[in-house]
């Protein structure tokens, strides 16, 4: 990876405690991967800030990243100290998360975890409850590159990317995905499929679905439909999940 993205590869200790959040929140069955391209570029010195223990969450990881599953990532108050990274957050794929476990009427239906809704307190504990709903039902999100590919809205010129996510998966994310034995991937964004969509369905054949970026150029309606899509596969795909487990 690095030689692939050379000086504008993210540390590997970023890499690394990006790993351990993933793990964290890994569900001991995994039953649906939601697979999308990369986290955001973690440097060194966004390492530097600690977050505030969780008294529910042992061995929590108590370093910041740019990274969904780090619950301080947009969210100031995780953080210590009056110091926080000036602008980071990815609301949208709290959208997606809220959608894999719940029905989507319609955008008011994410107001339990987003901030122009919710006030701060009752909605880090609806992230929380979220994400432990996932890992329950089974639900974990991984990424196709293991390196970050955005830094301050930059991406890699397309070849680049590409051979990121080539090289990523090849040496590490198809192996990630086959171990887990999942019974259904969703694809979060058509780059990612036409980069790993012929590799992907050899692995787990037709038991996949591409859905557009969240962030995608796309009329408001068409979002809220691939966020109903998320509820479809997800949770009606599995109401019998838990059962005899």
């Amino acid at each position: 990876m690095a030689t692939v993205l050379g000086q504008n590869s993210e540390p590997f200790e970023s890499v690394e405690l990006v790993e351990r959040y993933r793990q964290f929140w890994r569900p001991r069955k995994v039953r649906i991967i939601l697979l999308a391209e990369s986290h955001v570029f973690t440097t060194e010195s966004d390492r530097l800030f600690k977050t505030r223990p969780i008294a529910d969450l042992p061995g929590y990881p108590t370093q910041y990243a740019k990274f969904v599953y780090c619950l301080a990532y947009g969210e100031n108050s995780l953080t210590e100290g009056s110091d926080h990274p000036a602008i980071d957050g990815t609301p949208q794929f709290w959208k997606i998360f809220f959608s894999c476990v719940n029905e989507i009427e319609s955008n008011e239906s994410f107001a339990s975890v987003l901030k122009s809704y919710t006030p701060t307190s009752a909605r880090i504990r609806n992230k929380i409850d979220l994400l432990k709903t996932l890992r329950d039902r089974g639900v974990w999100l991984v990424d196709a590159s293991v390196m970050a590919l955005y830094d301050k809205g930059r991406k890699p010129s397309t070849k680049v990317m590409d051979q990121a996510i080539q090289t990523s998966w090849l040496g590490y994310t198809q192996e990630v995905i086959r171990e887990a034995n999942p019974s259904h991937v969703i694809v979060v964004g058509k780059g990612v499929a036409r980069v790993i969509g012929a590799m992907l369905s050899r692995l787990v054949g037709d038991n996949f679905t591409i859905i557009e970026q969240p962030n995608a150029h796309l009329p408001a309606e068409r979002h809220l439909a691939n966020f109903r899509s998320y509820s479809r596969l997800c949770i009606r795909s599995g109401a019998d999940y838990g059962k005899g487990q």
